[in-house]
């Protein structure tokens, strides 16, 4: 039985297309390399994230007065309340990190499944590019992802 809850990827119809061969992409093999580490370097991180959320959410003590009983015997609801709502943004709500992160995993291994669909299909098709592939996949340097370019104020000028 499916999975009713879990809605579509948006990427489904891509990877339909690509498995019936009906989307054309130009890569070089090392691209394909690269690009299937990266995701790969992308999902191992996410669930680093994910395992901070969650013992974020589990953290007994927050040093907000949570624990707090004054002399009337009543406890300090605003602290209570904020360790709930700290809690919640970590992990359990719709819009938690820990969820969030999950919609992110979910996307890059949806586009790590698009990408190892079309190499599959290339690799069915093309010896001498399966040949290649092969090749760079075993002897290709690990390297991180590309930093992303910080740009500085004022704009250098080219």
């Amino acid at each position: 039985m499916s999975d009713d809850k879990a809605p579509a990827s948006p990427l489904t119809n891509f990877i339909g297309a690509a498995r019936e061969g009906r989307l054309l992409v130009r890569m070089d093999p090392e691209q394909f390399v690269y690009l299937d580490r990266d995701c790969q370097f992308f999902k191992d991180q996410i669930r680093l994230i994910q395992t901070d959320m969650d013992a974020i959410s589990k953290q007994e003590s927050w040093g907000l007065g949570e624990h707090y009983v004054g002399k009337n015997g009543k406890d300090l609801i605003s602290g209570k309340t904020m360790v709930k709502r700290y809690r919640e943004k970590a992990k359990g709500s719709n819009n938690g990190v820990y969820e969030v992160m999950e919609s992110h995993y979910k996307i890059v291994e949806d586009f790590q499944s698009l990408f190892r669909t079309i190499r599959e299909r290339l690799c069915a098709q093309d010896a001498t590019w399966a040949a290649t592939y092969r090749d760079k996949e075993a002897n290709l340097p690990q390297r991180p992802p590309t930093p992303a370019r910080i740009f500085s104020w004022p704009m250098p000028v080219e």
